[in-house]
């Protein structure tokens, strides 16, 4: 599906709708409390696409993994950034890794559930914008599962959650109440509520929803 969504796009001439234009602005509005105001992280994003927030983040001085299911998003990426990445096989993880900037940008095309902390370790920080929501329904356990054993101990993710009346749109993006993220987080997670912002005018009409907003979390370890 979401291959179908780069396709279209493509063969548009234009950026999937999923595809942010410019630096998210959540994430640079709130960056101080993902990174604890700390310099030289390991950042992951899931699910990437060709999210601009990696190069800016890595001219920062971070370092940035990408996992990402759709090798044309790479691709563009890297086109997009004027950078000429070496692609390699990545037996690992059954698929390829793309590597830019010296290998400050590393970003592996495969099944996310095939990207594990043997792959690249742990993280200090996760900007999961748009994957958790895009994932089917029944995998949102194992995802956060693997998201347990992929963040620091000392880490944190920005996470992005929609909210809609899932009765007039069944998703992806998946409406995600609250209770449901708090619940698969369980004790040893904590999740505070960092931001909100309505996105109605963007993307409502597409889905014919008269109301839709995204909130964004700051999940941590529990004190």
């Amino acid at each position: 599906q979401w291959e179908q969504g780069w396709q279209k796009a493509k063969d548009a001439g234009k950026d999937p709708q999923f595809h942010v234009q410019g630096v998210h602005d959540m994430l640079s509005k709130h960056l101080e409390q993902l990174t604890g105001g700390r310099s030289g992280l390991k950042f992951l994003f899931p699910l990437c696409g060709k999210a601009v927030d990696m190069k800016w983040l890595a001219d920062q001085g971070h370092t940035i993994v990408g996992v990402e299911g759709v090798e044309d998003g790479v691709q563009q990426f890297f086109q997009e950034s004027h950078m000429q990445p070496t692609v390699t096989d990545a037996p690992e993880v059954k698929g390829k890794l793309y590597q830019g900037m010296d290998g400050r940008i590393s970003i592996y095309v495969c099944d996310y559930f095939n990207f594990t902390s043997q792959i690249q370790g742990q993280f200090d920080a996760i900007w999961d914008r748009g994957a958790f929501v895009a994932i089917n329904e029944e995998d949102q356990e194992k995802y956060i599962r693997l998201m347990k054993t992929l963040l620091k101990p000392d880490g944190r993710c920005l996470m992005e959650i929609m909210q809609y009346d899932p009765s007039l749109f069944a998703g992806p993006p998946h409406n995600i109440p609250e209770e449901v993220l708090k619940k698969l987080l369980g004790p040893e997670l904590c999740m505070t509520y960092v931001d909100t912002k309505d996105i109605t005018e963007r993307v409502g009409k597409l889905w014919n929803i008269p109301s839709i907003k995204t909130v964004y979390f700051l999940i941590k370890a529990s004190d």
